[in-house]
Order: C-alpha cells, then structure tokens, then sequence
C-alpha cells in the first residue's frame, strides 16, 4: 500500500512514488530556472533593460514606463483550457495537468502531424535540452485572463505553487526560433537576454514592451499591452512562462471564464463553480 506524507512546503499530500510535490513541486532541480540565472544571460537582460529605459526617458516616458513596470509586480501565470480539462482537473486533487509530450508517451493523444508540430518539437529541444517532458507553457498576465485560442477557461495560478520553478520567455518560443532561424547542432547558440527568471519578469518585459509606451499610456491599457489576443494562435503577442513539474487543482488561484457569450458564460461558471470551490478556487 502506498504511504502519503505532508509536502514540508506547501502542506498537500505527496504520495509514494512521487520524487517531488504534485501540487508545488518542491523539492527539485528546476533545470529551466538554472539556465536563465546564468551570467551571461542576466547581463544581456540587464543591458537590454537599461536601454529601455534609457530611450523612454528620452521620449519623457520614463514615469509612465516606471508605473508600468510596478504594476508587472502582480502579473500571473495564466494558463487557457477548455471546460472539460478544467472539469477533469477539479474532480480531484490527484488529477494532473500533462504536458504535450507526455500525453503522446501516455497514448492518449496523437500528434497533429503538421508544420506546427516540428517546429514546437524543435524549439522545445534547443529550450529545454533533456527535459522538455517537464515544461509546462503559461502565458503573463496583468488581469488573469489567458489565450483565448487555446480555451474559453483561463486558469490563474498561485505565485507560491510556481515562481521557485517559473522562468519568462520573450514571445511564443517557437516563433522565436523560427524567426531568428535558429536550428539544432551540436553547438546551438541562442541569443541571450530574451528570459529571466520569473522575479526578474519585470526587466524582461520593459525590455521588450517600452518602445510601445509612451507618456500618454494608460494604467487601464497596460493588460493589452502585455497580452494581445490574435486571429490565431500564431497571431498571440504575449510573454510565455515556462513551468517546470507537475500542476493540480490546488495549484490554481481562480479561472476566469472567457466565453463571448453571456450564456455560454453562465453555462460553464454554473458547471465549474461547486468543483472549484472544494478547493478554495474561485470563478469569475
């Protein structure tokens, strides 16, 4: 019989045979923060982000860009899913949110089988060297409402469950790869200074959003500048957050249902909302 014990960190269960805590994740090697905290990666960043600020000033955005890097400070992970994988989620705290890969290990999905698939596999190779299985995809969020193409459910989840293991990207990750052509050798070279860690998702993001402020911006426009809803998935301009290790129900905050609809709205709230509420997730 399998023997559970308290996680140290967050309180929930972890049971045998799990080598680190289902819901936090703790303890582990979070191999993706590692990298970001390198040196060399954190020195570009800063240069980056010094310059931004630098040509802001010049412009006299210097305060509203100050304003708009205070109010990143309480930016989230945001992740967009149907109503059905919120509902399998919320049944139980021992169900898991999978990752692409593992779910085509499991056999419980196929490949797409087209362009787009090649091209995430190869970005996730060069990204995460040996351990792409483990990455889970997020996107920043300033007013907790995700990617809509991916999911009509976002799910916000809770800062102690995930910045220790929470890295940012600059964009959508393979994009960027494929932008900069960027491909698999023996002696990958990727361009330095497009993420941080995920206390330093601040620098990263006025590094790259400042050319678009100006002393005109609004507090009320910051969320649209972080997070531009497109046509399609490829059309999405966002910061990407990568999550290393294994999320549950008890890693969430809220969802906010996003249906266009007001009755499609009320539909799903009315089937989530007990669930969640087990779980002391709330539902906008």
């Amino acid at each position: 019989m399998f023997i559970s014990i308290p996680c140290p960190e967050c309180g929930n269960e972890i049971q045998q045979p799990a080598d680190r805590c289902p819901h936090c994740g703790r303890p582990g090697y979070y191999w993706n923060v590692i990298a970001v905290k390198d040196a060399a990666e954190r020195a570009t960043l800063e240069r980056r982000y010094q310059a931004a600020k630098k040509e802001a000033s010049s412009r006299k955005a210097d305060a509203v860009l100050q304003d708009f890097e205070n109010a990143l400070a309480d930016s989230q992970a945001v992740i967009a899913r149907s109503q059905s994988e919120v509902l399998r989620l919320a049944n139980s705290h021992r169900q898991l949110y999978a990752t692409y890969y593992q779910l085509i290990e499991a056999g419980v999905r196929l490949p797409e089988g087209d362009q787009w698939d090649v091209l995430r596999e190869l970005a996730d190779t060069v990204l995460f060297p040996g351990y792409k299985k483990e990455m889970r995809f997020a996107a920043l969020s300033m007013d907790g409402v995700g990617l809509s193409n991916y999911g009509t459910c976002s799910i916000v989840f809770r800062d102690e469950m995930i910045s220790h293991r929470a890295s940012v990207f600059e964009e959508n990750s393979a994009l960027f790869m494929e932008k900069r052509k960027i491909k698999i050798s023996r002696d990958t070279k990727l361009p330095k200074g497009f993420r941080a860690t995920w206390d330093e998702r601040a620098k990263l993001c006025v590094a790259k959003l400042s050319g678009k402020i100006d002393s005109a911006t609004r507090p009320v426009e910051y969320s649209g500048l972080l997070l531009r809803q497109g046509a399609t998935s490829e059309d999405d301009e966002f910061v990407e957050v990568h999550i290393w290790g294994p999320m549950t129900v008890l890693t969430m905050e809220r969802v906010i249902v996003t249906s266009p609809k007001a009755h499609h709205r009320a539909i799903i709230t009315k089937a989530i909302k007990a669930k969640l509420a087990k779980h002391n997730v709330k539902v906008n």
